[in-house]
């Protein structure tokens, strides 16, 4: 007789089932763009983000491991405007109040500079925990950094105010940091991305990104765990680890696309190395960064792109400002043309191009940074750890990372006629693929084709007004579930609305007035005034300040001028006295040296390896690994450690 196959047990049938449900529910988390862009260079679009439950504060996203937060004591050191207020400032006293975040106790302090493209000086930051909600995703024990006293030194010796900080977006094969204490075990610390795979809210590690622009408005798009396909266009560049690691940029040039040119040529190249010698025909190496603002390039560079453009070179700030009565200003921040950065590719005989349009780089200035708007052109000469292709360049570049295969991408984005999106999402070990869209078509309506006779008159060239479809962009990715549940919700929404009024209806005949009675209206003003903001701006020969307080350029930091380091006094535009001095930092360790350990070794994540990246000095670091579901009770507290585990003391 024949035997039947084995029967497995109903409760491991169920088990199955539901595994099977949960590995099926995972999708990228998209992030919440602001409604409002910031800066006093760009301005620039923003991610919104939720601390501790109740703090919504916006983040220009692009940092590697820590998220970096402007406190509320930022402006606080003085009464005058503190632009910073715009964009929302971190309270942690609140989140200690409600006992969602704290220090830990954590020993580790870095040094302020976590810009790659400029120069940030003051105090250390404070390393600190809380919990983060990312576009519906909650995130426990999110990795922060906290600045109370940081500033960006420019070129005239003035420390300008910062205005947003910047949102960690990951690191290769870590999913949290982890630090220690003089208390007890050591803190983990939670890196977005790999907390949400971790979790198996998303299927990796890993994040896409194109910021947009606020003028030509695109809509930024970020995805943890998957990307937007439409946001990339053309040939895509792979590297490997870090994605602010040095790459190669080839060369820089001026290019026509479409139309008569506002210039004698067509296109132009041979700009990067233009009366610098020792730039090579190698190129230069260069990083990407999200939350540095400028080009950040030679001097000898900048010079040469800017000797084809209306502008002036503004000594105090190391950047260019636009000429804006001249005819051509308005031919060429309009025209259909082109500042192109080439990068070679994946063999020396390839090369791969990202264009950014003169669009684009009409950018403006405004207060602390000039008393008046002003229009730049932003390339920046002044002092740099790197040379550095920050947010100017990424409104026209897609970046993305699979941290758990430590590769990350960078490719052409479209221009402001963008398509519905087309969410894709990333497993373990998967790339990134390019749309079949066409660059060129994205920019029709948003640039103006000159003609031979307006390149040939003085008259100024108006801006086309954009007809593109990109304010849809990111509303096409959502579920059918989500979809469905917005239908009904705005079923329900509009019998509510229905019924409200009717009653004011009924409500409204009973209490008409007399014919000829006119109802009186009175105007009542706001009885307080609108919260002020601060802000606080600094040069090195402040009371309170002095050499040995503030934190000094190593011979690492890049100079792209030959200008002595401040040795001219400055006059103090607001002169504040502060509660303490600036600790002592080596500017040339991007972060400083944690103090000892106590003798215990923090373990991480069941089957995890540790990797020791040069951005962190003497933390741990929890590797990637298989997914886990860790217990939310107990994240953020040393994990018994696994077979095979290894420490790093």
């Amino acid at each position: 007789m024949a035997s039947s196959p084995p029967s497995l047990p109903l409760s491991l049938l169920s088990y199955l089932a539901t595994f099977r449900l949960v590995e099926a529910a995972s999708a990228p988390v998209a992030a919440k763009w602001s409604d409002t862009t910031y800066g006093p260079d760009g301005p620039w679009p923003a991610v919104e983000v939720t601390l501790g439950g109740q703090q919504s504060i916006s983040l220009y996203p692009g940092r590697e491991f820590q998220s970096f937060l402007l406190t509320s004591s930022y402006c606080d050191q003085n009464r005058t405007s503190c632009y910073a207020n715009q964009a929302g400032l971190y309270n942690d006293a609140l989140s200690q109040l409600d006992t969602t975040g704290s220090t830990g106790h954590i020993q580790y302090s870095s040094s302020p500079d976590y810009m790659l493209g400029v120069d940030v000086r003051g105090e250390s930051m404070t390393s600190w925990i809380d919990g983060m909600e990312f576009g519906g995703a909650k995130i426990e024990n999110v990795s922060l950094a906290l600045l109370d006293g940081s500033y960006m030194a420019y070129p005239n010796g003035q420390w300008y105010p910062l205005t947003v900080g910047c949102l960690g977006i990951g690191a290769p094969d870590t999913i949290n940091q982890s630090f220690s204490n003089s208390y007890g075990p050591a803190v983990n610390a939670s890196l977005i991305p790999g907390y949400l795979w971790s979790q198996k809210t998303t299927a990796s590690n890993s994040f896409g990104m194109h910021i947009g622009s606020a003028y030509p408005k695109m809509p930024g798009s970020f995805y943890f765990g998957g990307y937007d396909q439409n946001r990339i266009v053309g040939d895509i560049l792979t590297y490997q680890d870090d994605y602010t690691n040095d790459i190669t940029l080839k060369d820089v040039g001026i290019k026509v696309v479409d139309g008569s040119s506002p210039w004698g040529f067509e296109s132009l190249g041979g700009l990067l190395a233009s009366g610098n010698s020792s730039i090579t025909s190698g190129g230069l190496q260069v990083s990407v960064d999200g939350c540095s603002p400028y080009l950040s390039l030679p001097r000898s560079t900048c010079d040469a792109v800017a000797k084809n453009l209306p502008v002036t070179y503004n000594e105090g700030l190391g950047l260019y400002f636009w000429n804006t009565d001249d005819p051509k200003y308005t031919q060429i921040v309009n025209s259909a043309s082109v500042l192109e950065f080439v990068f070679v590719g994946d063999s020396n005989t390839k090369n791969i191009s990202i264009s950014v349009p003169f669009r684009h780089l009409n950018l403006t200035l405004t207060a602390p940074l000039v008393d008046q708007s002003t229009q730049y052109f932003p390339c920046y000469t002044g002092p740099a750890k790197s040379f550095t292709l920050g947010r100017a360049f990424l409104q026209d570049a897609f970046v993305g990372a699979n941290w758990g295969s430590k590769s990350w991408w960078l490719a052409q984005a479209p221009g402001p006629n963008i398509p519905s999106a087309s969410v894709v999402e990333l497993a373990d070990g998967d790339s990134v693929k390019a749309s079949s869209n066409d660059w060129k078509e994205s920019w029709t309506g948003s640039w103006t084709a000159l003609t031979p006779d307006e390149v040939g008159s003085s008259a100024s060239v108006s801006a086309p007004t954009a007809t593109g479809s990109a304010g849809s962009a990111e509303s096409a990715g959502l579920s059918t579930g989500a979809k469905a549940g917005i239908g009904a919700g705005v079923g329900v929404v509009g019998l509510i609305a229905i019924a409200a009024l009717a009653f004011l209806f009924l409500r409204r005949r009973k209490a008409a007035p007399a014919d000829g009675a006119a109802p009186t209206a009175v105007y009542v003003p706001h009885a307080t005034p609108e919260q002020g903001y601060y802000a606080p701006i600094k040069n090195p020969n402040s009371p309170g300040m002095t050499d040995s307080t503030t934190s000094g350029p190593s011979s690492t930091m890049m100079y792209n001028q030959p200008y002595q380091q401040y040795p001219q006094q400055y006059p103090q535009p607001y002169p504040q006295q502060y509660p303490q001095q600036y600790m002592q930092q080596p500017y040339g360790q991007p972060y400083s040296t944690e103090l000892p350990a106590v003798g215990n070794t923090p373990t991480e994540l069941p089957g995890s390896t540790i990797y020791s990246p040069h951005l962190l000095d003497s933390t741990q670091i929890s590797s990637h690994t298989s997914p886990h579901s860790p217990d939310p009770a107990s994240y953020g507290v040393d994990q018994p450690k696994a077979h095979g585990q290894a420490g790093q003391a």
